[in-house]
């Protein structure tokens, strides 16, 4: 059910970009600092946006989960630690206590 949900959502999302661009089809003009001029149709200027979104979120998102990793790494090596002194500690003899 779930496979059909989303083949229907991308079939959706595809039509409504099918649509934008052929409703869309006009140049328009990009103008940014430092003399940086593009002229280009807008659903294309729109596709390239959203694909300069998404490597900037990924590659931001890497750093956060290195991070991450180094602290699941250092979690682990504690508890491994933990355990085997856990374990130590079940192995000393009982004293009795007078």
């Amino acid at each position: 059910m779930k496979r059909l949900f989303y083949a229907v959502l991308a079939i959706a999302i595809l039509l409504v970009g099918v649509t934008l661009t052929v409703k869309n089809s006009q140049a328009v003009e990009f103008n940014y600092y430092f003399g940086i001029h593009w002229e280009a149709p807008l659903a294309f200027m729109l596709l390239t946006v959203l694909t300069v979104g998404i490597v900037l979120g990924l590659f931001v998102s890497v750093g956060m989960l290195a991070r991450m990793q180094r602290q699941l790494a250092q979690a682990r090596r504690d508890n491994r630690k933990m355990e085997t002194d856990l374990h130590n500690l079940r192995t000393l003899p009982i004293r009795d206590v007078p």
